[in-house]
């Protein structure tokens, strides 16, 4: 039914060929961090990985791969939907920032701890409505859901509670 390509060469890996691919990648797909560009390329070059990190090195030399642009970028981005700073951190960590980069883009967010208490009432008052909170399941419920979407306990505690009586 389909042919079946015959005497397919295996094509040779050239720095060129690598930094290309680079290219191919970012273009199509944007950003990546170099952690994850480089295990991109150690995946489909395994067979010689010579000219994986030259290449990342060459487009880290042309401002083409920066990981404190991306990584601010994406704070931004994450800081928007309401999502607080040890999950931002987290997400981070997974994309493969290193940690001085991940410090300082939570370092640079201009919100306040009022800030972040603002974004956990709207998470909690969009699931668990305006009322405080005094069954201790759905207490618990309540607590559980702002800490894994990166509150800390202060602050969901306070959520939580928060009356808008007063």
């Amino acid at each position: 039914m389909y042919k079946s390509k015959k005497n397919t060469k295996p094509q040779v890996i050239s720095y060129d060929r690598v930094k290309s691919y680079f290219m191919w990648m970012i273009e199509r797909y944007g950003d990546y961090s170099a952690k994850a560009l480089l295990q991109k390329g150690n995946l489909l070059f395994k067979d010689d990985k010579q000219f994986n990190e030259p290449a990342l090195n060459y487009l880290i030399e042309r401002d083409i791969v920066n990981d404190l642009r991306y990584a601010k970028r994406l704070t931004a981005s994450l800081s928007e939907k309401n999502i607080g700073p040890n999950k931002i951190k987290e997400k981070l960590y997974a994309k493969g920032f290193p940690s001085t980069v991940i410090n300082d883009c939570i370092g640079g967010l201009e919100t306040s701890e009022d800030d972040y208490f603002d974004k956990a009432l709207t998470l909690k008052v969009r699931k668990f409505g305006e009322n405080p909170i005094v069954d201790i399941k759905l207490k618990q419920k309540a607590l559980r859901h702002l800490i894994s979407k990166g509150f800390s306990y202060s602050i969901a505690n306070k959520a939580v509670i928060h009356s808008f009586d007063d």
